[in-house]
Order: C-alpha cells, then structure tokens, then sequence
C-alpha cells in the first residue's frame, strides 16, 4: 500500500469516527429538506396546471374584465413562482455551503511532480462547488454526503423549472394584456345605434316596459319570501324604517350646520379653523351615514328581513352610503352655503353648481348600478343601451356646461386665465360626451362620465386630506395660525402664498410633496388600470435597478425622504419644547438660547442628510474620498460663502449680538432680526430690511447699544435767555425727568448747565431709559419742558445777530454818526442832494460806459 492510499484510509477513518455520532442528526436535517423539496415541486407542478388552465380560459375570453382577472391571477401566480425560486436557490445554497465545508478537509488530489517527495505538494488552487461534489461523490464519504449531493441537485432543478415558469407566465401576461388593450380600444371605439333613430326610441320604450316587468317580479318575489317567513307587509315596514331613518339622518346633518355656523362665527378664520372643522364634518357625516344604514338593516334583520343576503340588498346598501359619503365630501370641500369655510377660491355660484352637478350624478350611477346588481338591466338590449347612455351624457353634458356658466371668468383683480382654461375645458368635455353618445359611441361616452366622476371623487379627497394635513402640520409643528390666502372666496382666485423659506414653508413643501406622490397611483386606478397589476408596477419600482453596483430604487429614495422629514419634525419639535418649556425657566440668555436652538437646527439638517444618503445606499467612504477632491474647488469656487458660513458660526458661539439688539454697522443701524449661516439681517428704523455677511461682522468693528443691557443714556438739550435763574431751570428740568414714565430712577438723571453759548445759556438733561424707548422718550420729555417752561415764564430765547454795514456811498449821517447838532441841518441837505442825484464818480463811471457802448 503506497503513501497516497495509507492517507484517504486515514481520513476516511477519521471522518467515521468524528461524524458518526452526527449521523442521525444529518440524517434529521436532510429528510426536512428533502420533505422541502418535495413540497416545492409539488407547487411547481400545481402551478404549471394553473398556468395551462389560465391559458385555456385566455383563448375564451373577449372581454376586457375577463382579461383583467385572468392578469391579477397570472400577477399573484407570478408571486408565488418567485417565492418558490428563492427557497429553492436558498435550499442550494444551504446545501453547497455543507458540500463546500466537508471537502475543505479532505486533502486535493494532486499528482507527485518528479524530484518531490510525498509530504511535498504544490500550492494549492481554488475548486469551485461543482468540482467538490464530484470528488466528494468519488470520495470514500460518497455515502455519508450522498443526501446533500442530492439535495443540491433537485433543488437546482426546482429553482430552473422556476425559472422557466416565470419566463411562461410573463409571456403569457404579455399576450394577455395586448389582448386587453386591443379588446378595449375595439369596444372603446365601436359605433352602436345613434339615438337620433325613432326606430332606436321605440325599441327602448318597449325595453324599458320588459325592464320594469323584470323589476317588478324582483321585488315582488322578494315580497312572498318575506311574507312566507313570517313577516307581513314588508315593503312598507321597509319603506317606513327607511323614511324615519333619512328624516333623522337629514335633521342631524341640519343640527351640525347649525353647529358649524354657531361655533365658528369667524368672517375671515385661520385656515387650521376651516381645515379642521371641514374634516371633521366630512367624518361625522360618513359615520353618521355608516351608522344609519347598519341601524336600517339591524332593525330590518331584527323583524325577520335579511336585506344583505341578496345581490341587490348590499349593492343598495353599498350605493346609499356611497351617496351620503359623496355629498358629505363636497360639502365639506366647497361649502356652498358658508363662504368663509370653502377650502377653495371659488365663487358662491360656482360652489353651488359643482355641489349639486356632482350629487346628481352620483345619484345616477347609484341608480343605475342598483338595477343592474338587481338583474333588471342583465340584458337590456342595443336600443336601450343607445337611449339610456344618450340620456347619461345629455344629463352630464347640461351639468358641465351649466357650471362652466355659473364659474365667472373675471374677478376683481381682472381676468384669470386659469378660469378661463378650466371654463373651455368644462365645455370641450360637456361637447366630447353629448357628441360621442349622439353619433354612437356609446362605450366612449360611458367611458369618460365614468372617469370623470372618478377623478372628481380623487379630486376632492386630495384637497381635503391636503388642507387638513398643512393645517395640521403648522399648528403642531412650528404653532402657525395660517390665515386664509384670500379675504372671501367670492369671485377671487387664490392668492400667491408667501414664498421665504423658512420652517413653514418647508413644512409646507413637505405635504404637499406627499399629496403629489400619493396621487398617481390613486390616478391610475380611476382611470382603469387594475390594482394587481399597478401593485406589480409598483413593487418593480421600490424594488429599483442596479447602477455600476449601485442600487436604486423609488423604495430607498422615499425611505430617505421620509427620514430627512422624519428627523427635521423631530428636530424642530425639540427646538419647540427648548423654546417653550425649558429654556424660559433656565438661567440662559437670551441670546445664549437663540444660539442653542439654531446650532440644534443645524445639526439635525446635517444628521438628516446623512442619514439619508445612508438609506438611499451610497458608501459614505466613497462620498468622502469625493467630498475631499471637490474640497478645493469648494475652497476656491465658493470661498466667500464658506467664510460667511464658518463667520455665522462664530456670531453663535460668541453672541457679540443676539437678535433684538440695536447695532451700528458699516452697511447701516438697527435691531438684529435673524442671525443666518450666511448672513444677519438687521432691520433698520426707517423699515429696511439690511442683510449684512457675517464675515463683515466678523473682521469689522461695530457698536452694540443693547450688548451687556437694554439701558441707553440719552441727552436733551435746552437754552434759557441770559438773567434767567439757573437753578430754578434746572429744579424745572429735574422735577420734568422724576415725572416722566420712560426716565429709569436707577441709575438716575441728572441735569448739567453745559455753556453760555451765543444767545442763551445751555442746559442739558441726561437720563437713562430702555432702548425700545429711544424715539418717544425724548420726544415727551420735550413737550414736557415748553409746556413747564411756558408755565414758569422761563424764556427760551431766539438766537441774535449784530449786522455791520460797510457802504462808501452811505449817507453822512450813518458815516458819521458821532456828529453835532449844529452840523445836522447841512447833513440832511447833503443826503438830501446825494438821494436826488448819482455821485460825481457814479456819473463818470456811467458816462464811461455809454462811451464804451457808443
């Protein structure tokens, strides 16, 4: 025996001797899988019948609500192949890693190379999962992996011939719903009988007799059953429930009007007011509406009358609530009768329209659906299908046009385009019904009625849940009372909504994100599309693709939104509670809690984005080694903005200045408004909004008035004429400052005699007051001191002024003012001569001139 044989005998000893007393628990494991297996195939088998049968019952179809099924059934059939798939491959994959973890340790079967002895062998080489199957089953542990190696190969089995029902399943979906589409474009487009036929007429007339007979024998049916069962007269017990029931309902639905307008006596109310109070009137109607019909079927049961048993009891019970429910909604959303409640911008008229066009409608089809659940309308035959739809789009075309009427296209502020749009198309709509009934394209018609009541019904309950939301969202989160975008919904169109970007704004994007994102899929199904197979779209869009190893999907992009919103709400409802609660009843400033709040917004927008890019999948390692290269740009490109950023910073830490104080800067003078990461904006006494870089606060001087306290020294000024009793000026002017309600008494004023200037001797009152004081105080002190001067006779004098002539030409009397009397008789005969004629050196001076002239 050589070397190579004393070796497997030896492991194969060993194997024996560690795994014999692991035997019967393999063995334990293996038959659960094999068990597994077995299952597995079992459904692969039933689901390949399936498949066959559904491809069977395809080639008999020709309709498109045939179709329909038979595509929910392949989307769930689909399903189940794709959960039998996975086990499978798991199956193999628990089966390989066991394969994988024996033949590990047995040694590979390498030849001896020349020149190398028996315990030499060369570097060993990686053997895949198939290669150890195969040594394994030559090996002498054959027997002992045997299960798994089977295992291993029937669970590849079942996962291909999953696999390839997968592939069968698609294709025959595929076929499916080209087929469905092609079925409903047929039946969409296909032209019937025109009503405008008298022979179409005639024929419905004499339909409409064998419907009422079909009617009538239903009911009249329905009556002996009762009556059998014991229960006499049960069409006016029915009847006269049903009456009591809908009178009470009707006075409760009053009784809540008169409630609303009682408790809500507002003209102009915030919209949280007008969101909350139309929410919680559409859910009490739709309670109220749900509890009657139950009331009406409890008592009807509790006389012996099992309304719901039959098709037609629960479609009537279905419909009647629909009804309630619908006419609650839009009288929740439009409030006709209460302007100041409507949740849109639309005139009285016009509500009033939508209000009862939608009601009649709906009554319509409630009717309709009610005789076709009854088996009145099985079979009504072409003439009345033709009468019946005409009728239907002539009732919903009359409707359209009459609201587009009603809606006006000029408001006060002028013609809107948008009404405008919306008007014409109400009525290329209304035209599109009437005309496509009327030339015969009956499904068509039916058609887009159907749609459009759908798509009103969708309409409506997104205005609701959107108001209601918003409301909601801004009472609780950031505690904003939002008034109305307009004063009276009456002729005005809604008005453009603030647009700074602040908590309310973003709170406001958030919804209304929601609402755009929740809308398609409810869009889709009213306009047709089955539910499976939008589920199956849906799934394959939050399941995502795959990028570059990257992986991308609708799922892990909402997950991120959600959690960046998630994360801002709770940052912000902290920052509320610190505002609120916690930071008023501390010793902190302030300005110390301004900063704290806005440091904690900042953090949670970055721990929000963070977390973010982590849901969505990106490798944050990847994202800073790309952080880092861009950092150099980001230095040059964006230089003054990272200094501003990083300038805001220190403005929090340091708080130089909180918001309220009254600083003097380059740019300008007031009270600090906002402190920003890129810049503060300070509000200027004239009302002008400065917005000044933080990094020009941060490198450049500026005073603070307000820094250490809200005290300021300001100083009056007043003159007194000379002769005045100073002291009793400045007992005046101190007695003027002790009175005044603005002057603090700690520090106290005090009044200084300042100069003797010019005109009047100066006095100045210096007091100590609060800075929000700054323009009225002084300006009362002022009124204070005229009206005690004026009391007091304390003069304030007018400035004087000494003026000195120098005129050559002056008579002598002002040029010799010092002169004797006995020279004052020829002084007035010299002024006299010189007053009626020009001076000798005028008079050359004027002949000079006439000279130069001539």
């Amino acid at each position: 025996m050589n070397a190579r044989s004393r070796n497997l005998l030896g492991v194969f000893l060993f194997f024996v001797l560690i795994l014999a007393p692991f035997a019967q628990g393999q063995q334990s494991s293996s038959e659960k899988i094999s068990q597994d297996l077995e299952e597995i195939e079992t459904e692969l088998t039933s689901v390949n019948e399936t498949l066959s049968s559904i491809s069977s019952d395809f080639e008999k179809s020709d309709t498109p609500d045939q179709m329909s099924r038979q595509i929910a059934r392949l989307s769930s059939l689909r399903d189940k192949i794709t959960t039998l798939e996975q086990r499978a491959i798991s199956i193999r994959s628990d089966s390989r890693e066991a394969l994988d973890a024996v033949a590990d340790l047995i040694p590979a079967e390498e030849e001896e190379e020349p020149g190398q002895t028996s315990g030499q062998t060369s570097d060993a080489v990686p053997e895949s999962s198939e290669t150890a199957a195969a040594r394994l089953k030559e090996s002498a542990l054959a027997e002992v992996t045997a299960p798994f190696r089977d295992i291993n190969r029937r669970a590849s089995v079942a996962a291909a011939n999953a696999r390839l029902a997968d592939i069968d399943a698609r294709r025959l979906l595929d076929s499916i719903s080209r087929s469905r589409e092609n079925v409903f474009v047929s039946s969409v487009t296909k032209r019937g009988l025109s009503p405008i036929k008298p022979e179409v007429w005639a024929g419905a007339i004499q339909a409409v007799d064998d419907v009422w007979s079909e009617l009538t024998r239903e009911i009249t049916d329905w009556r002996d059953a009762q009556v059998e069962k014991g229960t006499p007269y049960p069409l006016l017990i029915l009847f006269g429930i049903s009456f009591l029931l809908l009178a009470g309902l009707l006075l409760l639905y009053r009784s809540f009007y008169r409630w609303e307008l009682t408790k809500n006596t507002e003209t102009r109310p915030s919209r949280q007011t007008v969101a909350q109070l139309a929410m919680a009137s559409f859910l009490a109607r739709f309670v109220t509406a749900f509890a009657v019909v139950l009331a009406l079927n409890g008592v009807a049961y509790l006389l012996g009358m099992n309304l719901l048993e039959s098709e037609a009891g629960r479609s009537l019970a279905f419909v009647t609530i629909a009804v309630l429910c619908m006419r609650a909604l839009v009288s929740a959303v439009m409030a006709p009768r209460t302007t100041a409640f409507r949740l849109i911008g639309v005139g009285d008229q016009a509500a009033s329209a939508i209000s009862l066009s939608f009601i009649v409608l709906v009554v319509a089809f409630a009717i309709e659906s009610t005789l076709t659940a009854s088996g009145a309308l099985a079979s009504p035959g072409e003439q009345l299908i033709a009468v019946r739809t005409f009728c239907l789009a002539l009732l919903t075309g009359g409707l359209l046009i009459w609201l587009a009427v009603r809606m006006k296209a000029k408001t006060e502020r002028g013609k809107s385009v948008r009404r405008i749009v919306i008007r014409w198309a109400i009525i290329a709509t209304a035209i599109l019904i009437m005309a496509s009934s009327l030339l015969g394209y009956h499904s068509l018609s039916r058609f887009v009625v159907e749609r459009l009541i759908l798509l009103s019904i969708l309409l409506l309950i997104a205005i609701l849940v959107r108001e209601f939301m918003r409301a909601t969202a801004l009472k609780f989160l950031s505690g904003v009372e939002e008034e109305r975008r307009y004063e009276s919904a009456r002729d005005k169109d809604d008005e453009d909504e603030p647009t700074e970007m602040n908590s309310e704004f973003w709170i406001r994007i958030s919804v209304d994100t929601l609402v755009v994102l929740l809308i398609p899929p409810f869009l889709l199904l009213a306009m047709g599309i089955p539910a499976s197979e939008l589920w199956n779209e849906l799934r394959w869009l939050l399941s995502g693709f795959e990028i570059a190893g990257q992986r991308i999907s609708l799922g892990s992009i909402l997950s991120a939104i959600l959690t960046v919103i998630a994360i801002i709400v709770a940052t912000r409802l902290i920052q509320r509670t610190l505002e609120r609660q916690i930071l008023p009843k501390s010793q902190i400033s302030s300005g110390a809690a301004n900063s704290l709040v806005t440091l904690l917004g900042y953090a949670g927008v970055t721990i929000a984005f963070i977390s973010a890019i982590g849901v969505v999948g990106f490798d944050l390692s990847s994202l800073a080694i790309i952080a880092g290269a861009l950092s150099v740009g980001i230095g040059f490109g964006l230089q003054s903005i990272v200094s501003n950023f990083v300038a805001g910073l220190i403005l929090l830490f340091e708080r130089p200045f909180k918001i309220g104080d009254w600083i003097v800067t380059p740019s300008g003078e007031g009270t600090v408004q906002k402190i920003n990461v890129r810049a503060t904006e300070v509000l200027t006494f004239d009302r002008r909004s400065i917005i000044v870089p933080n990094a020009e606060l941060v490198s450049n001087a500026f005073g603070n008035w307000t820094h250490k306290s809200s005290v300021m020294r300001i100083a009056v000024g007043v003159g007194v004429k000379y002769g005045t009793d100073t002291r009793k000026v400045e007992k005046a002017i101190m007695e003027i400052a002790e009175a005044n309600h603005y002057i603090l008494r700690e520090p106290p004023p005090y009044v200084i005699l300042k100069e003797f200037g010019d005109s009047s001797v100066n006095f100045e009152l210096r007091a100590y007051i609060i800075a929000d004081h700054i323009v009225i105080a002084p300006s009362e002190l002022k009124h204070e001191i005229a009206r005690v001067f004026e009391r007091e006779d304390i003069v304030i004098p007018f400035p004087q002024r000494d003026i000195h002539f120098d005129w050559p030409d002056a008579p002598a009397k002002l040029q010799r003012p010092d002169q004797g009397d006995e020279d004052g008789a020829s002084a007035e005969e010299e002024d006299s001569e010189t007053s009626e004629r020009p001076s000798k050196e005028n008079e050359a001076r004027a002949a000079e001139e006439r000279d130069d002239t001539g």
